[in-house]
């Protein structure tokens, strides 16, 4: 949705304010077409999205389009103006990368953690509460973090993701890493699972499925799996390039140039590009978030996967 972000993030690939944003009127169209097209769930992420004055207006229309609705934050607006948003998002997830200070020069944001532990009091009894998640990404920036954050999620009642942080992306040229130094060392991503699965073991909230912990404590490269992620999603960006996930310079197309054209946003499925974008997904390793794995592994309907949903849908 944005580029923009208050924070100061080393591990972030996203943050680029010289990007120009789709206005107000085309998010509208791209959230209608959305529904039209079968589309079931809308994740709204940045950059920081409260950085946008019109997210209600765009929540309700993704809402009124028959969207789930999940939004991704760091959390320091939520406080001024959650009243805006609330009703229209069901699904918050709030990034922890670390608890107290260590949160907040993380971010780049003094008293931001005081701010998240304030606003999730405030919504603790709200019968409009969204499905709350926490969402902390692993680097040499904050070892040993998962241990620190997992009781904080218990406490809010709040599922936990984790990551390895991404360090670059695939483009027409190859992989670009420029992060490539804050990642953790393949024997840190290890003892990583290992801890997270003592924590789940322990009845903390960690959402990592099994399957994705053995994978991770097995070949932290998470190199033995089927990319199906493609299938399930499509990616747009803040400028409204229609992202190829194997080519992350050469957008599959722009929405813009689709609405002036009175094209549905449905044509790009029939684009000769989008068809040889899922053929290269399905020999592609590349992506480390266990959403695009566990998300392909759904697509394939591994029992794991459905335990998964009933165990998000409880949340």
């Amino acid at each position: 949705m944005t580029t923009r972000c208050n924070g100061g993030c080393r591990t972030c690939l996203w943050r680029d304010p010289r990007l120009t944003e789709l206005d107000t009127e085309t998010v509208r169209w791209l959230y209608d077409e959305a529904g039209r097209a079968g589309l079931a769930q809308l994740v709204v992420w940045g950059g920081e999205p409260l950085l946008r004055q019109d997210l209600p207006e765009l929540l309700l229309a993704a809402r009124r389009a028959g969207l789930l609705t999940t939004l991704i934050t760091n959390g320091w607006f939520l406080g001024e103006r959650w009243h805006e948003l609330r009703g229209l998002v069901d699904a918050l997830i709030l990034s922890l990368d670390d608890v107290g200070p260590a949160h907040d020069t993380l971010r780049g944001l003094p008293s931001l953690y005081e701010r998240l532990e304030a606003f999730v009091d405030a919504v603790r009894a709200d019968p409009l509460r969204p499905t709350l998640l926490v969402n902390t990404v692993l680097s040499s920036l904050n070892r040993g973090a998962l241990a620190r954050v997992a009781p904080v999620a218990a406490r809010w009642h709040a599922g936990l993701y984790f990551c390895p942080m991404e360090t670059g992306m695939v483009t027409s040229a190859g992989v670009a890493s420029p992060l490539a130094d804050l990642a953790l060392p393949a024997e840190e991503l290890r003892a990583a699972a290992r801890t997270a699965a003592g924590l789940k073991s322990d009845g903390l909230p960690i959402l990592a499925s099994w399957p994705y912990l053995e994978l991770l404590a097995r070949d932290p490269e998470l190199r033995d799996y089927r990319c199906r992620a493609p299938r399930a999603r499509l990616t747009v960006g803040a400028d409204g390039g229609v992202r190829d996930c194997s080519r992350s310079d050469r957008p599959l197309a722009d929405v813009r140039e689709l609405r002036a054209a009175g094209e549905p946003l449905a044509r790009v499925f029939g684009l000769p590009g989008y068809r040889r974008m899922l053929e290269r997904s399905d020999s592609c390793t590349k992506c480390n978030n266990p959403d695009v794995i566990e998300l392909s592994w759904l697509w394939d309907l591994r029992p794991a996967m459905l335990r998964k949903v009933a165990e998000l849908s409880s949340l």
